[in-house]
């Protein structure tokens, strides 16, 4: 399973406006290309995944719990993939 693809299923898990059937496959993956680079460029992940919800979805939907899990699930994903 490749890096973007594994990191769409976390985000998936994640699913923070509760996206059901066929579209839960693509909802998330406009988000993967810059969580890589976030990573890779040493920026702040957590604040990238506070941004795509509270932001570009529009609201706080899950709790800070959650969105450090998405972090620590992804870090250790691209961790993996060195």
């Amino acid at each position: 399973m490749d890096i973007n693809h594994k990191i769409n299923e976390v985000l998936k898990k994640w699913n923070p406006i509760g996206v059901k059937g066929v579209d839960l496959e693509i909802e998330y993956v406009r988000y993967v290309d810059e969580i890589i680079d976030c990573v890779r460029n040493k920026n702040n992940l957590l604040n990238l995944i506070e941004d795509i919800e509270a932001n570009r979805i529009g609201f706080f939907y899950t709790s800070s719990e959650d969105r450090k899990l998405v972090v620590d699930q992804v870090l250790s994903i691209l961790k993996e993939d060195q």
